[in-house]
């Protein structure tokens, strides 16, 4: 098959598996707010030291139509409010009307511009972290917890460890997007080429060894795809700046999970990553494989679509991929497809690819390599601002946005099309498998995903639900190993598991971007994109340390001691709040002893 007409078979079957979540069931009320966010009511509350007259005694009156603006503050982003089922069942449940506005380019620049003019949307949709706190700090944004009523399910959804990390100088203004209360979800992992791999007669992949054998033996074996094309022993997503390259050598060394691209925390210790020793030695693996030729640069300046034509031509023999994106989905059903299930891709650890091996194979000399951290706080942040004529209104859409109910409304849309009625555990009974929905359908359904407040662990484990009262044949493939990359292993419960932790939260948020030291990590960060991949791609030993010890140096010379520091800072500051590390070796993962 021609690659152009492959590349349109995956953008026909591409599926939108996880969505986006959207909440809380609004009653009849009395309690009217000012523009300030503070109710009007004398009773009530959650419990917190409130005066009577700030705290609110329940949803507001929705007789009246209500209309708002929401400013999402990126690009990309083209829905339109009420052409959807889920947005016009959010209006009429409501009675709300959105006025959704997003920039064409430099969001920021058109941010700063709405706050010097005074002329601020009702709702702003952004990232956490400096710019956030300026606009905090400048008194445009709604104090949220006075909006909480008793009963309120937004402190059941965002609970109180959560919106303490939330906070700005001791005020909850942003209601998160994705917060977790869980360690659900999927994200990179070891993925095989089902015929690559039994060419070279299915080795077992238990340790980093073995996977460089595994790659070695397939490039001696100068294998072909079913496509006629040959098969890259080793490939990873598309990325410009080595990072998806080293990563995965890091994480068989027992390294964690990067804190900022170039910075890791390793034992509670921040450091740039040329000062890490387990970078430095992923770094020299990566050089390694590249000098061996199991892969080519290509790795650094393939666009998506290219990355893409090669998956769905089944060229990567060995993959490090992040699993759970919808791609991977479609990408091994086209290959499935083309192939008559002769080719697949599984992914390692899993029921079908050697189940006892860790999902990330060790070093030799590792006893324990984590999986991926999930925060409870989400990605960004929904925050309504003075502007807003009844914030109390907003919230409670919001609200509503971050429960069960909220979130199968935007996964499946309104009752009615893609599913009807709930079974027994409150799960929507789908009219037909997930794995069949296209995008076109969940898209017309709703898929507010990323903009909207919405609740991970409400959407994660309710498509893993429906997904499981399947037959095995139209499970969807990538809710499926999700699920089960997300159960509770009793004979190895932390090798390779994921953790629940916030203590890597907001470390970047301590450096003012247009402060000096903001600067100076910028400068740092750019340097570090060209520099490492010539690292990766070094010619020799002596060219690789000479490159090391030439960006390391240079990092020291832009202040990379004192970013560290800061950094630092914030993420002790939050192992105080959290109550825990994650990685102390007596944390109680799964909470096994209560």
């Amino acid at each position: 098959m021609k690659a152009k007409r492959i590349l349109a078979l995956l953008l026909a079957l591409c599926l939108i598996v996880t969505a986006f979540a959207a909440c809380g069931d609004s009653e009849d009320g009395s309690s009217a707010t000012s523009g300030g966010g503070t109710s009007e009511a004398t009773s009530g509350g959650d419990g917190d030291d409130a005066e009577p007259s700030d705290v609110s005694t329940g949803p507001d009156d929705t007789s009246e139509l209500y209309e708002f603006t929401v400013y999402y503050n990126y690009t990309g982003w083209s829905k339109v409010w009420g052409e959807d089922a889920t947005s016009q069942y959010i209006s009429d449940k409501f009675n709300i009307d959105i006025d959704w506005t997003a920039p064409d380019s430099d969001p920021m620049a058109k941010l700063n511009l709405m706050v010097s003019s005074n002329d601020l949307p009702e709702v702003i949709v952004m990232d956490r972290g400096p710019d956030l706190n300026k606009i905090a700090a400048g008194g445009y944004l709604v104090d949220l917890e006075p909006l909480m009523y008793e009963g309120c399910s937004f402190a059941e959804d965002v609970p109180e460890e959560t919106r303490e990390m939330l906070k700005i100088d001791g005020t909850l203004y942003g209601i998160p997007n994705w917060p977790r209360k869980a360690a659900t979800g999927g994200n990179y992992q070891w993925i095989i080429n089902t015929s690559a791999y039994e060419a070279v007669g299915e080795p077992v992949l238990d340790s980093l060894d073995a996977l460089h054998e595994y790659a070695t033996a397939v490039k001696e074996a100068n294998l072909t795809s079913y496509s006629g094309q040959s098969v890259f022993p080793f490939w990873c997503t598309n990325t410009d700046n080595g990072y998806y390259v080293w990563w995965p050598f890091y994480r068989s060394l027992g390294g964690r999970l990067p804190v900022d691209t170039y910075f890791t925390q390793d034992d509670g210790v921040i450091q740039y990553g040329l000062e890490n020793e387990l970078v430095v030695e992923a770094l020299r693996i990566a050089n390694q494989w590249y000098r061996e030729g199991l892969f080519t640069a290509e790795v650094f300046t393939d666009t998506a679509d290219q990355f893409l034509e090669k998956l769905t031509n089944a060229r990567p023999a060995l993959l490090w991929y992040d699993f759970s994106q919808d791609d991977t989905n479609n990408f091994r059903r086209i290959v499935r497809e083309q192939t008559n299930n002769e080719t697949s891709y599984e992914v390692l650890g899993t029921e079908a690819m050697q189940p006892d091996v860790m999902m990330f194979p060790p070093a030799e000399g590792v006893e324990i390599t984590y999986g991926d951290e999930a925060g409870t706080v989400g990605w960004n942040v929904n925050c309504i601002t003075t502007t807003a004529e009844n914030p109390q209104r907003i919230f409670d859409v919001f609200t509503w946005m971050l429960t069960k109910e909220g979130s199968i409304h935007i996964m499946y849309g309104p009752e009615g099309g893609l599913w009807e009625g709930l079974d027994e555990n409150g799960n929507p009974n789908l009219v037909k498998p997930q794995s069949e929905m296209t995008s076109d359908e969940l898209d017309a359904a709703g898929a507010w995903f990323w903009t909207q407040p919405a609740h991970s662990d409400n959407i994660d484990l309710t498509k893993y639900a429906v997904n499981e009262k399947e037959e095995p044949e139209n499970k969807n493939w990538v809710v499926d190993i999700q699920a089960h990359l997300c159960t509770y292993d009793e004979e190895n419960p932390r090798i390779g598991q994921k953790f629940i932790t916030d203590e890597n939260t907001g470390l970047t948020d301590t450096v003012d971007p247009q402060s000096d030291l903001g600067v100076s990590r910028q400068t740092i960060l750019d340097q570090s994109k060209a520099q490492w991949p010539k690292i990766i791609m070094a010619a020799s030993d002596e060219e690789f340390d000479q490159l090391v010890a030439d960006m390391l140096q240079f990092a020291k010379d832009n202040n990379v001691d004192e970013i560290c520091a800061s950094y630092q800072g914030r993420h002790d500051s939050n192992i105080e709040v959290q109550g825990f590390s994650a990685y102390d070796p007596e944390y109680d993962v799964y909470k096994l002893n209560g």
